[in-house]
């Protein structure tokens, strides 16, 4: 299965179909559930939503139109190559799941992002340089947040 990137066409208020839909592989070990809708709650990022895919050792982080997809084997040539955001600039990041914690290096240096579960609370912690933030797993999207309304609609767990 190809790996998705973002589109040359690429909108926030516009989000792609699930990329990994179907793909029925274990998660590797080391490697954290982070599958489904987030809304940040709390931090920096307040407000922002995304939509998290996993497969393997294979892991696709969708915000709007923007799509991070990756193998989790710590080289760059698996790893994310796309643009830091919407018409951003392009980027390079090697990403690794180390004991839980999803690690993303940029042109594979230092650690630049995280993700984690918090074990008391099942929050995802989410650290982007040095803001943390703090999301929320959707198990009912809030309808009065359109972001939220329309990533629940492409990853197909909308409620009729």
């Amino acid at each position: 299965m190809p790996k998705g990137v973002t589109g040359p066409d690429a909108s926030w208020n516009v989000w792609p179909l699930r990329i990994l839909d179907g793909c029925r592989e274990p998660l590797v070990d080391g490697a954290a559930d982070l599958r489904g809708v987030w809304e940040c709650y709390e931090g920096p990022m307040k407000g922002h939503v995304e939509r998290t895919e996993q497969a393997g050792n294979r892991i696709t982080i969708t915000t709007g139109g923007l799509v991070h997809d990756m193998f989790c084997d710590g080289t760059l040539e698996n790893g994310v190559n796309d643009t830091a955001g919407i018409g951003g600039r392009k980027i390079r990041v090697a990403a690794r799941w180390n004991k839980g914690v999803h690690k993303l290096r940029p042109w594979n240096t230092v650690v630049a992002v995280t993700r984690r579960l918090d074990p008391e609370s099942s929050d995802m912690i989410w650290r982007y340089g040095r803001r943390i933030n703090r999301l929320r797993r959707l198990t009912e999207p809030p309808f009065d947040h359109p972001a939220t309304r329309t990533a629940a609609e492409a990853a197909g767990t909308l409620p009729d």
